[in-house]
């Protein structure tokens, strides 16, 4: 068996699937090949598996082979046709962190998969794995482990009918789907931890929320997965068989698939208004940190300014050309140093003292945040 032909196996009815190789290939039963390579290798797949597969072509092959940007399909003659679907999984660094506190956005792993189907065989092929941070793709993986999928497929095929490799096509697909609604409930979680943050951190250090570049990453990665899902949401399904990503004749495993979907589509357009309004809440917190610094600002120069006010106030009453009490005599000028002392301090420590109260005021309402900070914890 060459190195990009991953497995061979037959389906045949009342009895379990079961791997062969080229040579030990039967003629009857359900012919599906799994690959894992690119389209350099087209031609020499078609070499192949062309006996195999009536109506394979190259070009079809090359389709297959070719990993898309999103997930299409293709319909071809004689009733073959490709579909592209793909599994996602989320992931984030694992930290032995206080509860309640934030841990920060992730990353979507995402797995494509591109399958050619006709009557009695099917091709699928995994591509290789890319990672997304945000928007931006970051890294790609060698094509991930189909085992699993695999083994499940294999499972349905003791419990349910299946007429044509089309079927398998979509129960393999419909695996793939069980893993968009953990995707899109992870991306609420992360979300809702960075809502968190934005009542149980202290003000002490008059920052606001842990990292406002969170809320794109967010945004993107929900945007990617979105853009991912929306070619597979063909209209139809429900009413009409014919217009399935396979060749299928199980019409209830097809409406499965597309529910999941529509399910995640419907739950990322929730997240969507929720991003919304988080970006309100950032939009709110920015602007209490610039009204703070502001107001930090202001008292140092109201302080500033009352130091020099009744000063300047003093002597330049003591500088008219008017006749003053003291004037030309010592205890003239002693009456104005005294006075000017004393009124300067009453005047600043009054500023002073408002400005206490208002610090008061904000430090009992920093304990209230905390005791509910307390709350959420134990409830959690």
């Amino acid at each position: 068996m060459t190195e990009w032909i991953r497995r061979i196996s037959v389906w045949e009815p009342e009895r379990p699937p079961r791997m062969v190789t080229l040579a030990d290939l039967p003629a009857k039963g359900l012919r599906w090949f799994e690959l894992a390579c690119g389209a350099e290798n087209a031609g020499a797949v078609l070499a192949t598996l062309g006996d195999h597969c009536p109506g394979l072509t190259e070009a079809m092959l090359d389709d297959l082979l070719t990993p898309d940007e999103q997930p299409c399909g293709q319909r071809y003659g004689g009733g073959i046709r490709l579909a592209s679907s793909f599994s996602v999984t989320s992931w984030r660094p694992v930290e032995q962190v206080e509860r309640g506190k934030p841990q920060g956005v992730g990353v979507l792993h995402f797995q494509p998969v591109e399958l050619l189907a006709g009557r009695d065989w099917l091709i699928t092929c995994w591509h290789p794995q890319r990672t997304f941070q945000g928007s931006k793709m970051i890294e790609e993986d060698p094509p991930g482990d189909a085992d699993e999928l695999f083994e499940a497929v294999a499972e349905r095929w003791g419990h349910r009918h299946c007429e044509t490799a089309g079927d398998l096509g979509v129960w393999a697909m419909h695996e793939l789907a069980l893993t968009y609604a953990p995707a899109h409930r992870e991306l609420y979680a992360w979300l809702e931890d960075w809502e968190l943050s934005l009542y149980t951190k202290d003000e002490s250090d008059g920052k606001g929320a842990e990292d406002p570049d969170q809320l794109p990453e967010i945004w993107g990665l929900m945007a990617v997965l979105r853009s991912w899902l929306t070619p597979l949401n063909k209209p139809g399904l429900r009413s009409d068989l014919g217009k399935a990503w396979l060749p299928a004749s199980d019409h209830s495993a097809v409406k499965e698939v597309d529910e999941r979907v529509d399910k995640a589509l419907d739950a990322l357009g929730r997240l969507s208004e929720t991003l919304r309004q988080s970006f309100g809440l950032l939009h709110l917190e920015q602007t209490e940190e610039q009204r703070q610094l502001s107001e930090r600002m202001q008292r140092r120069f109201e302080l500033i300014a009352a130091a020099f006010l009744v000063p300047t106030f003093i002597v330049g009453f003591y500088g008219a050309n008017t006749w003053i009490p003291g004037q030309g005599e010592a205890w003239g000028f002693e009456v104005m140093v005294v006075a000017l002392f004393l009124l300067s301090m009453v005047v600043v420590v009054g500023i002073w003292r408002s400005h206490k109260r208002t610090e008061a005021s904000r430090e009992a309402a920093l304990v209230e945040r905390r005791r509910i900070r307390n709350e959420l914890l134990r409830s959690n």
